[in-house]
């Protein structure tokens, strides 16, 4: 303002553009915490996506929870009820561990624990492949399940398709290492290494990022030859149980990945504290 005269004094300045159908401008907060100065982008709000009511997926299929109890899900933007999950308990769980146990010990480990590294590569990528598929799907999905922005969405799914990649060259890898010897300086002993899976993990995840936290969980521990019970967060478990989906069409051995829903003390705890769950 001139010189002597009050910001106050000045008229308002209104903007020149006609008036329209408001835009939402969102701000990546990921790009601040890597560095980068924040991104601004329009984002076309697509119309909300059906969402499938599934059941706990345990033993490569679907089931309601033992004592048939639901959990509301809320889309955050709106507070509209947008569907529900399943509310599993410790029956649940024992079903679900019992499930991983048996397809870990399956002909001997020979389905999966034992199973090459390359035919637990090629599952890997096939999730990741249909990862890849349905990215803009996923992505709205956890979108109105957890508030995440939409453009954030559809790279955290980038994410959990190269995680499933990665992962999947690790396995390969892996079979070119085991049975290693190791140079001793008395020749008289051999000595290899061997890296077994260490059995049935349980994986509990938060409602951040819902599906690529639970992916940098679930795809080292099948890479591995570990099998799993996976609780999400229930505030955001929509795209974890699409995944129990995506693991029955691309033909993941039974059990391998169960994925059980939840809340902590009635779901998590359970898996925490049992005594078949070695890590």
């Amino acid at each position: 303002p001139p010189k002597g005269k009050s910001s106050r004094s000045q008229p308002p300045q209104h903007s020149t553009r006609p008036r329209s159908a408001p835009i939402l401008l969102l701000t990546s907060y990921y790009g601040t915490q890597h560095g980068h100065p924040p991104r601004r982008s329009r984002v076309a709000m697509a119309a909300p996506p059906a969402i499938p009511r599934r059941g706990l997926f345990i033993g490569g299929g679907w089931r309601e929870p033992t004592l048939g109890r639901r959990i509301p899900v809320i889309n955050p933007a709106t507070e509209d009820t947008i569907g529900d999950i399943p509310a599993a308990t410790a029956e649940d769980v024992e079903l679900a561990v019992a499930a991983a146990r048996s397809a870990f010990l399956l002909d001997g480990g020979s389905r999966w624990a034992r199973a090459s590294g390359a035919t637990r590569a090629k599952y890997l990528n096939a999730i990741a492949t249909k990862i890849k598929e349905k990215i803009s799907y996923l992505a709205l999905l956890e979108t109105v399940d957890s508030g995440k922005p939409k453009d954030e969405a559809v790279a955290d799914m980038d994410d959990v398709a190269a995680c499933f990649e990665f992962y999947a060259g690790l396995a390969e890898a892996l079979d070119g290492k085991q049975h290693a010897p190791i140079s001793l300086p008395m020749e008289e002993f051999k000595t290899y290494v061997l890296k077994e899976p260490i059995g049935v993990v349980g994986l509990i995840t938060p409602w951040n990022y819902p599906l690529l936290m639970a992916t940098w969980k679930v795809a080292p521990a099948l890479a591995a030859g570990c099998t799993a019970v996976l609780k999400p967060s229930e505030l955001a478990s929509l795209t974890c149980l699409e995944l129990g989906a995506i693991c029955e069409e691309v033909g993941l051995p039974s059990g391998v990945l169960n994925i059980i829903t939840g809340l902590g003390p009635d779901a998590g705890a359970p898996i925490a504290s049992h005594p078949h769950v070695d890590k």
